[in-house]
């Protein structure tokens, strides 16, 4: 709409008239509080208005960006000058021309705007509804449709409709494919990069390959009049798609309900106009390219960290999936905060970059394992397979050896005595017990090397397997350092082993912040290397207390123990069902080690059910 506003009596009816012929609507104004909400385009100042309000500079204000048209009779040197005596066409002729300039510094500036917002969307069907509804309001028109070519499908491709908006009907949009030919007007454009404006889409000039389809007019009872595609060309000069304008309106708020209204209603595309949306087709075009762009980066860096997390878990098989687990229960964890009503929690609302950020770092929280020796990583016993088979080995040598010395022995006392039967039985006996002897050590041996919890029954057994000697060297049937490993009282690493294996979380953190994260991930780091931390100090690999552990860490540990405790059976214990994890965690909750309220809604909340569950995020 183009109001003009002035003082009461100003204009005689004829010049009214003669403004309304141009398309201006007039208003009285007596203060500059009146111009308040009426988005004024001419503001024409005049010796009635200035009685009211003295000062000039307050209805320059009240105006802000419209158009000042000063009478001949003031002094007002910065201002278009008119004279109410003039004839009502070049009075309404210079308003008009005023009323131009205002709407081209508007429309120029809503196009700058608009290309901020979109420079600045990263979700493609926000990008796709911002871009429409910026046409439409730029160009005035009741609606417009998104079309992108798609050439993943093969040969030259698809034109794909992504989204259509109309104001004046409702109706639910399905997304349709088209081919990507000069059959259609969209199609036509997209081909060809030329643009298309009829005054009527049913009567299009004579000769052109394309013509308008009619199908959503016939289906809601529409009528599409005035039209406009244009192409979407790249900075490249690559056209990846075209916009359609549809029904350019004299009032941008009025409705097209009846075919009446909208014969009424409806403007051709001017040629005034074109460039605006020719440079907001360049805009749209430069976000679309810039948003695909920027999603490929996003999955190919996607693809990178499922990937190597695949690889980093395939070396240990027990574990494999553990951070993929880990990932939905964490994130599942922090959407199920604000919703818990737990006080402390009710500001804590993990935006969608959050929600990634904590994804990533959860994710790759293991990421350090990949520092770690494999034979440490994969130890399912306390001696290596190495160790464990020398001792082996030595076992088989010694009882080959104990057989050949008693068959020596026998061989002499057959020799040298005629009645040996006594002799030669007591040999087999001492050799028969010393074998046995072997075979009890090396049960014992085989079960001191399981890394279970159970209280071991061959302890004697061990003792003195540690005691034997072997024939002939005379050494120990054991080494010092398979003797130390064997009396490891848990599990199946020594102590450097053990510190070797948490040392993945400094590891975590030192490959991590060695990735030149953008803003919005670049707690990754600080989140993945405080999972092995608890809130009184006990954890690793600092020992940092409560006050240093960020929240996201803290979800992230919750999740981590309750899938290693229930996920499959590891080689030093079997997995626990969800009721007695629950008393784990909460048992460590007490001890003041994980925080007692996280602790609560991960188990109120189920979230350990979105352990085996889709990633929550894995659409976003």
């Amino acid at each position: 709409m183009t109001l003009v506003a002035a003082a009461s009596g100003y204009f005689s009816s004829e010049q009214l008239a003669a403004l309304s012929k141009r398309g201006l609507q007039f208003a009285v104004v007596q203060a500059p509080a009146d111009l308040s909400g009426k988005n004024c385009t001419v503001l024409c100042l005049s010796p009635g208005l200035l009685s009211a309000e003295a000062d000039p500079a307050r209805w320059q204000a009240a105006a802000a960006d419209a158009a000042i048209i000063a009478d001949e009779s003031m002094a007002q040197a910065d201002a278009t000058r008119i004279s109410n005596s003039w004839p009502p066409a070049a009075i309404a002729g210079a308003l008009h021309l005023a009323a131009q300039g205002v709407r081209e510094r508007r429309q120029w500036r809503a196009l700058g705007e608009l290309g901020v917002a979109l420079a600045g969307e990263r979700s493609p069907q926000a990008l796709h509804a911002l871009i429409l509804t910026g046409a439409r309001r730029l160009a005035g028109c009741d609606a417009a449709g998104l079309f992108l070519i798609d050439k993943q499908t093969g040969g030259d491709g698809e034109l794909v409709l992504r989204l259509v908006q109309n104001a004046s009907v409702e109706f639910t949009f399905q997304e349709q494919r088209l081919p990507l030919n000069r059959s259609s007007i969209a199609g036509y454009v997209s081909v060809s990069g030329e643009e298309i404006n009829v005054a009527d889409a049913y009567a299009p000039p004579a000769g052109v390959p394309w013509r308008f389809d009619d199908s959503f007019d016939r289906r809601y009872g529409y009528r599409s009049v005035s039209l406009y595609a244009v192409p979407l060309r790249t900075p490249q000069g690559t056209v990846i798609g075209a916009i359609e304008f549809i029904n350019r309106k004299r009032e941008a708020a009025g409705k097209l309900d009846d075919t009446a209204n909208a014969t009424r209603q409806i403007l051709p595309f001017d040629a005034e106009l074109l460039p605006l949306l020719r440079a907001f087709a360049t805009q749209a075009a430069v976000a679309l390219e810039n948003n695909r762009l920027l999603l490929a980066v996003e999955n190919m860096f996607e693809g990178f960290v499922t990937t190597a997390v695949t690889a980093i878990e395939q070396r240990d098989p027990v574990t494999n999936g553990h951070s993929f687990r880990v990932a939905r229960m964490t994130t599942g964890l922090a959407q199920a905060l604000p919703r818990s009503g737990v006080a402390r929690f009710n500001a804590a609302q993990f935006n969608a970059r959050q929600l990634r950020e904590l994804r990533y770092a959860a994710l790759l929280h293991d990421f350090g394992k990949i520092g770690v020796r494999e034979n440490v990583l994969v130890k399912s016993h306390k001696l290596t397979t190495e160790d464990f088979q020398a001792i082996q080995a030595r076992i088989s040598v010694e009882t080959e050896r104990l057989k050949r010395r008693a068959l020596a022995q026998q061989l002499v006392m057959l020799k040298t005595r005629m009645d040996s039967g006594q002799e030669l039985r007591t040999i087999e006996h001492e050799l028969q017990s010393k074998l046995a002897a072997l075979e009890v050590y090396w049960a014992a041996i085989q079960e001191a090397n399981e890394p279970e919890l159970a209280k071991k029954k061959s302890g004697k057994a061990l003792k003195q397997a540690v005691e034997y000697s072997l024939t002939e060297e005379g050494t120990p049937l054991l080494t010092a350092e398979e003797r130390r490993v064997l009396s490891i009282p848990r599990g199946s690493l020594s102590a450097e082993e053990r510190r070797e294996i948490e040392a993945h979380v400094l590891h975590t953190y030192n490959f991590l912040r060695r990735i030149p994260w953008p803003e919005e991930l670049a707690a990754i780091p600080e989140i993945a290397g405080a999972h092995h931390e608890k809130l009184d100090g006990s954890g690793y690999p600092r020992g940092r207390t409560e006050a240093d552990i960020p929240l996201a860490s803290r979800l992230m540990t919750v999740a981590d123990i309750y899938d290693a405790l229930t996920a499959t059976d590891r080689p030093y214990r079997k997995s626990l069902p969800s009721d007695r994890a629950f008393k784990v965690l909460e048992d460590e909750a007490q001890q003041g080690k994980l925080d007692s309220d996280v602790v609560r809604i991960f188990i109120d909340a189920k979230v350990y059910d979105q352990a085996a569950g889709p990633d929550p995020l894995e659409d976003r």
